[in-house]
């Protein structure tokens, strides 16, 4: 039989954290196991019946490396008083969304050919991404008690604290229709972590937080995919001199925290900034405006460009990368994209979470209020040579694959696997 790893991944394709799932991917794939990527519905809006936007998701989601793809299913709702999500709820104590959601992935139908998998292979090691998908990685360990297989070691991803995040963006719970009390997210949290015999953080922020559990715990920082880290390093920041077409460049998906940071950024920050500046707002963020504030949509139409064929085009046609994050934890993929490209940053200090302190030698301009944002755009946008050649030096030296493929090989080690390959010696 062949060591075998597995990683549990939300159905999000095209977004930031879809990066840490393909750069998972490939680590694996470098280090000699035959890997399988499971794809886990956690909301109603994952349900089985929406067959073409799963189409379009497996598709998008086909990551180098990978052996198997596949995704659970399931026809379950969450809906107040008539779904068995809401009775479970009712049972529980009325506990946190991130406990609903927990049951919910819990409770979807496993793969036939993810059973054939497991049966056919030794899984080494299973890669969990956020903790409410920790139920679905215990089911899968007592499928392998009941089959007499090896016992894999269990490695929570965190991506962020979810109990904050949910906290911090006043997420509402579904059955409760208001945001949970961060005491009962953190409660929720923790007691869904416990199962895991590592976890890894992207911040050491992060790390310290009082969530972590485990007793083996790392700082992996974060990466972008491999291909697209292919494309971005070969750009020449250089190219173009002082002028090109797109002045500023903001990319972003539809996330809360990319919705609040646009609106702030259209709203305060834009008005005070000369006409003639060209900005391209790129990402499927652009619909989220368009169905939410058409005024407003109508109003910034020529800067909301929505989703593109290639972004690496759009690094390679701007002169400044910006990043109004208002919201938001873990580490911006964003930020890490415009390093890679050895692009000049505008950002507030939250987008910056992850990166090493801006105090002795800043990779990005920062400002919090309307006023300074813009000023710093500008003065940006006059000279950013400087800060573009320090950008892809820390990419280089913190974010990159390689980097982030060390940290992992940190990480197996802890868990004592006993079949950790080099990357030299797979052929």
């Amino acid at each position: 039989m062949t060591d075998a790893a597995l990683i549990i991944a939300s159905p999000w394709p095209r977004t930031g954290t879809a990066n840490l799932f393909a750069a998972q991917s490939a680590f694996l794939s470098t280090r000699g196991y035959r890997t399988a990527v499971l794809l886990s519905p956690h909301r109603p809006e994952h349900r089985a019946k929406f067959r073409d936007w799963w189409t379009s998701t497996l598709e998008a989601m086909r990551y180098n490396g990978v052996h198997l793809l596949c995704r659970a299913t399931t026809s379950r709702r969450m809906r107040a008083w008539r779904s068995l999500s809401f009775l479970q709820w009712l049972l529980n104590g009325r506990d946190s969304q991130l406990a609903i959601m927990a049951r919910y992935a819990a409770a979807a139908e496993l793969p036939p050919e993810l059973l054939s998998f497991l049966d056919l292979n030794v899984v080494r090691i299973i890669i969990v991404n956020h903790c409410f998908q920790m139920k679905v990685a215990e089911n899968i360990v007592r499928h392998l008690e009941r089959t007499g297989k090896h016992q894999p070691a269990v490695v929570l991803d965190t991506h962020d604290v979810q109990a904050r995040l949910y906290s911090l963006g006043r997420m509402d719970n579904v059955f409760r229709k208001t945001p949970d009390t961060i005491d009962l997210l953190e409660r929720d949290e923790l007691q869904l972590a416990r199962a895991a015999h590592a976890m890894t953080y992207v911040t050491a922020e992060d790390m310290q937080h009082g969530n972590a559990v485990a007793e083996a715990r790392h700082l992996v920082l974060a990466t972008i995919a491999p291909e697209t880290e292919k494309q971005l390093l070969q750009l020449d920041p250089a190219a173009g001199g002082d002028v090109r077409p797109i002045d500023f460049l903001y990319v972003g998906n539809n996330s809360p925290g990319n919705a609040i940071s646009v609106l702030w950024f259209l709203n305060e920050v834009v008005p005070l900034l000369d006409k003639s500046y060209s900005i391209a707002i790129v990402g499927n963020i652009a619909a989220h405006v368009k169905s939410t504030d058409r005024e407003l949509f109508d109003r910034f139409e020529k800067y909301l460009v929505g989703e593109v064929e290639d972004v690496v085009d759009y690094y390679r046609k701007s002169a400044v990368v910006i990043a109004p994050t208002k919201f938001g934890t873990g580490t911006s993929i964003k930020i890490i994209e415009a390093l890679a490209a050895g692009m000049p940053i505008v950002a507030t200090a939250g987008a910056l979470r992850g990166l090493p302190s801006q105090e002795s030698s800043p990779v990005a301009a920062t400002a919090e209020d309307p006023a300074g944002f813009a000023n710093a755009m500008v003065e940006t946008h006059r000279n950013r040579k400087e800060l573009g050649e320090r950008s892809r030096r820390l990419y280089q030296e913190l974010f990159s694959n390689e980097r982030y493929f060390e940290r992992w090989d940190r990480v197996l080690a802890t868990v004592r696997l006993g079949t950790i390959k080099a990357a030299a010696d797979v052929r």
